[in-house]
């Protein structure tokens, strides 16, 4: 399969201690059915795990835009161009969150006092792991998947539907790849015109940054060959071309001219896209939730 002599899938496993269990329905003391009641324990303040979660928030959003969905739950197509890029940034996150990580657990036992005060007859010691550190991770792994082949494990029967399954599976890829690309794009577009649209309104450097990280990496993730997204990316990339954010801010006659030329291009982009999805592309919901977190996306 050509498709990945270009690139591979890649999964992002990160663990994190959940800081939390359900309380049992013997303490909620209410007039009601308790298996339809539920309550949580918090068994530090939320804050003290908010290092943590953000070095896994930055990681799941650098990989989010180097990568593309793919249709099997857990993991993202990277293009062979940026794998390098990707495997070197995930061992600077990974030595962050370890450092992170670190700090946490050198500051347990004063987490877990502080939240013994709160808590008062609820704190139970036996809520909170020895081994604090074995409760998080980060890791991560490249994969390559091709369609099934011809061998003495499969009967006829089950090769010709796997053969059919996967074949599926890279059809709904590819019209994936398609659709996220302009979508991601045309958010990006919508965010500046927005944000140009107002003297008053402002904007950080990075509203410029994200747009051009973009349209550096699309040659390498337009794997569908997009010609007519390409054109779009080509005139977004010359109205930005040269442009100082510092300008925008100060010039009000350059930021007019760029708002009126980026909205040329908007409006071109929502007559591309009319089932556009009104919510973002994002990784699996329930993925995002976990303290388990097999990434995608």
């Amino acid at each position: 399969m050509k498709l990945f002599e270009n690139g591979c899938l890649v999964q992002l496993s990160v663990s994190i201690w959940g800081g939390k269990i359900k309380l049992p329905s013997t303490l909620l003391q209410v007039d009601a059915d308790p298996s339809l009641i539920r309550a949580t324990k918090y068994l530090v303040d939320r804050s003290c795990l908010k290092p943590v979660e953000e070095v896994r928030h930055q990681a799941r959003t650098f990989l989010y835009n180097k990568t593309l969905p793919f249709p099997i739950p857990g993991v993202l197509f990277i293009p062979k161009s940026l794998l390098t890029e990707v495997d070197e940034t995930f061992q600077g996150y990974q030595k962050v969150f370890g450092n992170k990580v670190t700090e946490f657990a050198g500051n347990y036992d004063l987490f877990m006092n502080k939240a013994k005060l709160r808590l008062n007859g609820l704190f139970n010691r036996n809520d909170y792991p020895s081994d604090i550190l074995a409760k998080f991770s980060f890791a991560w792994r490249f994969l390559v998947i091709d369609a099934p082949g011809k061998n003495g494990v499969l009967t006829p029967e089950i090769y010709n539907r796997e053969k059919e399954n996967f074949q599926q599976t890279i059809r709904e890829f590819q019209e994936m790849a398609v659709t996220t690309l302009r979508v991601r794009f045309a958010e990006l577009v919508d965010h500046m015109v927005d944000r140009l649209s107002g003297e008053k309104k402002i904007f950080r450097d990075s509203m410029v940054d994200n747009i051009r990280n973009f349209l550096s990496d699309f040659e390498k993730l337009n794997i569908s060959d997009d010609a007519e997204l390409a054109v779009q990316v080509e005139r977004c990339r010359a109205i930005l071309s040269g442009v100082d954010p510092n300008a925008l801010r100060s010039d009000l006659g350059i930021r007019k001219e760029i708002s009126k030329n980026i909205a040329s291009v908007q409006d071109t982009l929502d007559g591309m896209m009319i089932d556009r999805p009104k919510r973002k592309i994002r990784l699996v919901p329930s993925l995002e939730k976990s303290h388990e977190d097999r990434l995608s996306a």
